[in-house]
């Protein structure tokens, strides 16, 4: 929490830390997995709906 532009304490940025775990015998390669979470952050609910800056920090599991 911070001081926003008008001087209101509010939050100003919201760190989104997701663990994401894939299964199955077609695994995403490192490229696949950037894509698909730049995409995920561009649709975010989160993201699109807060004047805060959302970060999402995703922690993926082992894929190799």
């Amino acid at each position: 929490m911070a001081r926003n532009a008008d001087g209101n304490t509010a939050m100003t940025v919201v760190t989104l830390k997701p663990h994401v775990v894939f299964s199955g015998s077609l695994l995403p390669s490192v490229e696949q997995i950037h894509a698909l979470h730049h995409k995920a952050h561009q649709e975010c609910f989160i993201a699109n709906s807060v004047k805060t800056e959302v970060r999402c920090e995703p922690v993926f599991a082992d894929v190799s």
